[in-house]
């Protein structure tokens, strides 16, 4: 990863500190489903925003520079990945009749607060996420290992992260979504072209428009 990162504390501080927040996150996603999950994870996930921003300020400025690589990838990749998402979860029901019920199941959890709320908390959700798992913890990382394998970590971190829900599903379409966020990551050189992605597909299909 050629980009400079700046940080307040030395890279072994920072290691831990977002280990720390990683494994907070797995420990309050675990009340997924039973009640209100964005009360806590909510304030949450802008602690996490606030901490990544602080600890590489500059670097993520960069990441989040505009262009039409990015913005242009990003719409692309969220448009088709939403589209996508209805057909394929219809043919897998098919195969798996199952999955429809856990699906209606997490789609309870998900709407635990009124649409306009949940919506708000899912977008800062989706930030946090990206600036976490595409941005601060890969470069931390990148302190102790190549860049494909910091990303490499930091994916399946994402993934482990969502198992607090205990949802294999949820542990999948993480992993699923992480490796083409994380592609687009590395391939356009742009935090906010994942970032763009992430905010069409996921308020789309969680609560807008649910697959079931």
């Amino acid at each position: 990863m050629g980009d400079r990162v700046q940080g307040l504390l030395p890279p072994s501080a920072r290691l831990a500190l977002f280990a720390g927040l990683i494994v907070a996150w797995f420990c309050l996603i675990r009340s997924f489903g039973e009640g209100d999950v964005y009360a806590m994870l909510g304030p949450f996930g802008c602690v996490v925003s606030v901490v990544s921003w602080a600890l590489y300020p500059s670097a993520i400025r960069h990441w989040m520079q505009p262009s039409r690589r990015a913005v242009g990838v990003g719409i692309a990749v969220g448009v088709v990945m939403t589209l996508l998402t209805y057909p394929v979860y219809a043919l897998a029901v098919r195969i798996a009749p199952s999955l429809e019920a856990q699906g209606q199941t997490l789609y309870v959890g998900a709407r635990s607060t009124t649409l306009p709320k949940a919506l708000a908390w899912v977008v800062m959700l989706g930030v946090a996420e990206e600036l976490l798992f595409r941005g601060a913890w890969p470069a931390t990382l990148r302190n102790y290992m190549s860049a494909p394998a910091a990303f490499g970590v930091s994916l399946v971190t994402y993934a482990l992260a969502q198992a607090g829900t205990g949802s294999w599903i949820v542990v999948l379409l993480a992993f699923g979504c992480g490796a083409l966020w994380t592609f687009q990551r590395v391939y356009t050189g742009s935090l906010l072209s994942p970032l763009i992605a992430h905010l069409i597909w996921t308020p789309t299909v969680i609560l807008l428009y649910p697959v079931t």
